[in-house]
């Protein structure tokens, strides 16, 4: 095949491919192009996970009417002048393609009036011919774009499906919706509300909008600026983490932006994590916004065709200030002790820290939240010995250690056995054994509980809505994203939903969504959690009940139950073998 140009058609097809990947990126290129025009109120409406519609509706400055034809052609841009111009950039656009490429692989219509015309315009791009008439119209711009990806099958065989796209597009939202606070942000899919920011500019409230308030509680506020001095310029960090017992399996709810756009960048994901050195198992990760501010031309953000990655300057001085910050945050909150000279000079050195044992859990509520201060009211019927064959020697409880850990003497040594992981056992396997019998009941609560959760988990509750319903959960639709749980299963009595259903969710995002994941899912949220004090009475009868347990040396979840040293084995450690 002899080489030739290729004709505009496919060149704008091509380039589509580089700015819009999937519809949450069409929504991040119509949201920033709002945020650069002024808006202070942003709709975002969503149908068929964005493959169908997307709207976005704002009451920014809008296009004028003589230029309307020229925002649709490649490279046009209001936003940048010159090369020189991109060493400091102060918009989130600049490149002039979201328009072009949208209206390339979708049947594209704006709306829009500029604030200083009378009559507003409308333009309509259907393959490559556009459209325009004049109409009434408020200030700002309406883009709607339809049938994304129509005449590029290739591209539209690689979207995943609808509950996942509107997950991607959610997040897109929430993230804008973090980093401009002072901007009211609507997101709609599938005609239900997902997703509503006040614009109040606090970011807090669109924190706890975002993830839900259990998680919200559980966060620390970050405030810091690395001051500028020799050959170091001024950085500024703020935002929230979590604490150390408030962690997921993924570390894609560690949240960036650098000067109000979102990023990815390994290495300040990498100085996030690295701030929780010793306070995080391995394998988990912790929850992060943060919004980091910089000189303009101290980074370049024309490094990749999404605009998602950026490259500092220096970018040693930006992870040391990202990292410092959020250790400030957690040495603050006491959940990590600093040594005097832990900030030197020559940056952040983790040999200087000196980690203190997390608080446990149950110490950090304030007491009207406090579910269950002796964490023992949801152990059921433990005091009953159930007629089981015995899988384990009979133990004699001598104590706990930690408020995690009861120690145990058998007749071939010592057992250690932890409490979280072996209560998680015991429900595992009591709730199949009623499941199996048709036993497994609602228990009616004292009152209804009312949960707000995040719109993902929200989406999640109502897809396995089924699930909770099979294991004695009574839950009913009370706005948006709240729910009223009026009955819950007996093995959660005394629990508190707000915080139990979100645990069960989070379990159940990465299942297939079987019932025998639900039954996973609920014995590790009603499960006992470290740092629960036990009378010598409920740790006999919980260890009574492993020892009948099908399978008493690993959890449900996959975790170790216990650890056995023999009577050999502590001979040998004090020589008397």
């Amino acid at each position: 095949m002899p080489i030739q140009i290729l004709p505009d058609e496919v060149v704008a097809r091509i380039a589509a491919g580089e700015a819009v990947e999937r519809p949450a990126s069409a929504v991040k290129e119509l949201i920033e192009n709002a945020i650069d025009a002024g808006a202070t109120s942003i709709h975002i409406e969503v149908s068929g996970g964005g493959r169908r519609l997307l709207r976005v509706s704002d009451n920014g400055t809008g296009i004028r009417s003589r230029e309307i034809e020229l925002a649709f052609q490649r490279h046009a841009t209001s936003k940048l002048r010159s090369a020189e111009e991109l060493q400091a950039l102060t918009t989130l656009g600049f490149r002039g393609e979201a328009l072009s490429s949208l209206a390339a692989v979708s049947q594209a219509t704006i709306v829009t009036r500029h604030r200083a015309e009378e009559t507003g315009v409308m333009l309509k791009s259907v393959d490559g011919s556009l459209r325009q008439e004049p109409i009434g119209a408020p200030a700002g711009a309406v883009v709607t774009i339809e049938h994304l990806f129509y005449n590029t099958p290739a591209r539209l065989k690689f979207l995943k499906n609808d509950s996942t796209e509107k997950r991607h597009i959610h997040w897109v939202v929430a993230r804008y919706a973090m980093a401009y606070p002072a901007i009211a942000f609507v997101l709609k899919q599938d005609g239900r509300e997902r997703l509503h920011t006040s614009g109040s500019g606090q970011l807090a409230d669109v924190v706890m909008t975002a993830f839900g308030l259990p998680a919200y509680k559980n966060m620390l506020p970050v405030e810091a600026v690395d001051s500028a001095r020799a050959n170091r310029i001024r950085i500024g960090v703020e935002g929230f983490v979590s604490r150390p017992e408030l962690n997921r399996a993924r570390r894609d709810r560690i949240i960036l932006f650098v000067n109000g756009r979102a990023v990815q960048d390994s290495a300040l994901t990498h100085a996030v994590i690295q701030a929780y050195d010793g306070l995080l198992k391995a394998g988990v990760f912790p929850l992060a916004v943060l919004l980091i501010t910089t000189p303009s031309d101290f980074v370049d953000v024309n490094v990749h065709p999404t605009k998602a990655e950026v490259r500092f300057r220096e970018p040693q001085q930006v992870f040391l200030a990202a990292q410092r910050a959020v250790r400030e945050a957690l040495q603050t909150s006491g959940d990590i002790r600093a040594a005097p000279d832990l900030w030197s000079e020559g940056g952040f050195t983790d040999q200087y820290l000196e980690y203190a044992r997390p608080t446990p859990n149950w110490q950090r509520y304030d007491r009207d939240d406090l579910f269950d201060p002796a964490g023992l009211s949801h152990i059921p019927d433990l005091a009953e010995g159930p007629a089981k064959p015995r899988t384990l020697p009979v133990l004699r409880v001598v104590g706990q250690v930690g408020a995690t850990y009861i120690v145990s003497e058998g007749p071939a040594g010592i057992y250690l056995i932890d409490q979280n992981a072996a209560h998680e056992r015991i429900l595992y396997d009591e709730i199949c054994e009623k499941l199996s019998a048709d036993e497994l009941a609602g228990r009616e609560s004292g009152e209804s509980q009312t949960v707000m959760l995040s719109p993902q988990d929200a989406d999640l509750l109502e897809a396995t809505g089924e699930i909770f319903s099979a294991l004695g959960f009574e839950v009913e639709v009370f706005g948006p994203n709240t729910f009223v749980v009026r009955a819950q299963p007996s093995c959660a009595a005394g629990l508190s939903a707000a915080d139990m259903i979100p645990r069960m969710l989070e379990r159940l995002r990465h299942s297939k969504h079987e019932l025998s994941d639900g039954v996973a899912a609920l014995a590790y949220a009603a499960a006992l959690r470290r740092g629960q004090v036990l009378p010598d009475e409920e740790m006999r009868a919980l260890v009574n009940k492993l020892e009948r347990c099908p399978d008493p040396l690993e959890s449900p979840s996959g975790r170790k139950v216990l650890i056995h040293l023999t009577s050999q084995q502590l001979a040998d450690e004090f020589g008397r073998g």
